[in-house]
């Protein structure tokens, strides 16, 4: 999975807001965050956890059974935080659910900005319907990042 979204502004100002603790906040309570992001930073990197509570009634019922609470947390490291592009990595923690997800983020330069590309990487170990559930978190997270990217963009203008 790739989702790419262009803003106006310079990919530090994007970085800026992406590991901002206001903005997490704001994006986790509109996104299903669970409790408050953490921000640790140090010189060679940014890594922001956020607990994270997926809607697990909107599970198709045969799959349900496979996401257990629906509580994971997400870990955003960005650890290429000078040149360009600006790189990271994320990777969830899903308890006991039999997914694995993680994948890059990066923010390249453009001729009038910047362009945020999060990428990811879906693997589901359940026998016989793993590909199913594999195709359902894929479309689900695709939605998510486009709208969390929206929502930076918004966050943007808004805070300016």
């Amino acid at each position: 999975m790739r989702v790419e979204h262009d803003y106006d502004v310079a990919p530090g100002a994007l970085l800026a807001v992406l590991t901002d603790a206001a903005y997490l906040a704001a994006r986790s309570a509109r996104y299903g965050g669970n409790g408050d992001p953490e921000v640790v930073r140090s010189a060679a990197e940014v890594v922001v956890t956020v607990a994270r509570q997926l809607p697990v009634d909107a599970v198709p019922a045969p799959f349900r059974r496979f996401a257990g609470t629906g509580e994971l947390v997400q870990t955003d490291t960005w650890s290429e935080l000078s040149g360009d592009p600006v790189r990271g990595t994320w990777t969830i923690d899903p308890g006991d659910s039999p997914l694995r997800l993680a994948g890059t983020h990066e923010i390249a330069a453009t001729g009038t900005g910047c362009r945020y590309t999060v990428t990811a990487d879906v693997e589901v170990k359940i026998r016989f319907i793993g590909g199913q559930v594999e195709t359902l978190v894929r479309r689900q997270l695709e939605e998510l990042v486009a709208k969390e990217q929206e929502f930076a963009e918004t966050w943007l203008a808004d805070h300016a």
